[in-house]
């Protein structure tokens, strides 16, 4: 009969408990996940963003095996969704999407994040481009005509965006610096608020998204300018700020991320299922429809880029004058 004393079975106890904890962690992520996961878009539903990533979600739940619910927390220059990161556990459940402006706004005001430290990025997934629409039946015919309008008569003339601290808001600065014109920004929570006040004949103009390009396809607005790297296909004759004589540029990276401590398995897996829904043809397709090319980077490659596009934006901001202290 073999004798165990007491010292041994306690240390046998011991390390068995110690184990059930890692046991326990990597069984639920070789099972994540096992419900629904949340997906927070930071602008209104109906909007080019919204559009775009409920296609993505509704594929991605294809290949992750679980539903994805899209939550919209439109507002605050749309950096709701990284806010909300800093309140949920790191288990993969609630992710969200994350833009330019996130950087921007943490550039121009103090936030109770940090871009570069407070988030797992997931994956790149694209680039938002915008432009600036007026009226169809506005007497502003072309950019050179808004300039001039707004050269005749400062500070009435007046545009739309989505936020202070959006691409298209800050390109306008920098173009309005140039022109030594006064214009004057008036913020909404989407283009789905500002369109309405276009329409409605409550402001001379509105820049955001591509999906503008739906009204002017329709015969109630017509483009002054996008603001991307290059002419969009869909409106091959619509002028960038490139083509007007701008040095300025307003595209946006994208993508997903979840809140800083996520364990990697279940990034790659929320990765790899993402990855498949961004390279769709379906997806692929309404990203051309609405003049977003793919950039797809994996969860490093989206790290590097925010690295980068933050300085690139801290310029931006600094010429802008409006760098905070």
């Amino acid at each position: 009969m073999v004798k165990i004393s007491r010292r041994s079975l306690l240390r046998s106890v011991g390390m068995a408990s110690l184990a059930v904890p890692f046991v326990g962690r990597a069984w639920a992520q070789d099972t994540f996940p096992a419900r629904p996961v949340t997906l927070i878009v930071p602008f209104p539903a109906g909007g080019t963003a919204d559009t775009t990533f409920r296609l993505l979600a509704t594929i991605a739940s294809r290949h992750l095996g679980q539903s994805i619910v899209v939550e919209n927390r439109p507002g605050a220059s749309a950096t709701l969704g990284a806010v909300a990161m800093l309140s949920v556990p790191p288990d993969g459940y609630r992710i969200a999407v994350t833009h330019s402006a996130v950087l921007r706004v943490q550039l121009m005001q103090q936030t109770q994040y940090d871009a570069l430290k407070d988030f797992t990025p997931i994956i790149q997934v694209s680039a938002f481009n915008v432009g600036i629409v007026v009226r169809n039946e506005s007497p502003l015919k072309t950019w050179a005509d808004f300039v001039a309008d707004a050269k005749k008569r400062p500070g009435d003339v007046n545009y739309g965006t989505n936020g202070p601290a959006t691409s298209q808001n800050l390109a306008l600065i920098q173009v309005a610096d140039i022109e030594k014109m006064k214009i004057t920004h008036v913020p909404f929570k989407g283009d789905s608020e500002g369109i309405a006040a276009l329409l409605g004949g409550h402001i001379d103009a509105h820049a955001g998204g591509t999906i503008l390009g739906d009204l002017v396809d329709n015969g109630q607005a017509r483009w002054l300018a996008v603001f991307s790297d290059e002419r969009i296909k869909r409106w091959p004759n619509v002028p960038t700020l490139y083509d007007l004589g701008y040095d300025v540029t307003a595209a946006s990276p994208n993508g997903l991320i979840g809140p800083k401590g996520m364990p990697a398995e279940v990034v790659q897996r929320l990765h790899d299922a993402f990855k498949l829904a961004v390279l769709d043809p379906e997806h692929v397709a309404i990203q051309e429809k609405y003049g977003q090319p793919i950039s797809y980077k994996d969860s490093a490659g989206f790290a590097e880029t925010i690295r980068k596009n933050f300085e690139l934006e801290r310029e931006k901001i600094k010429r802008a004058g409006l760098l905070r202290s």
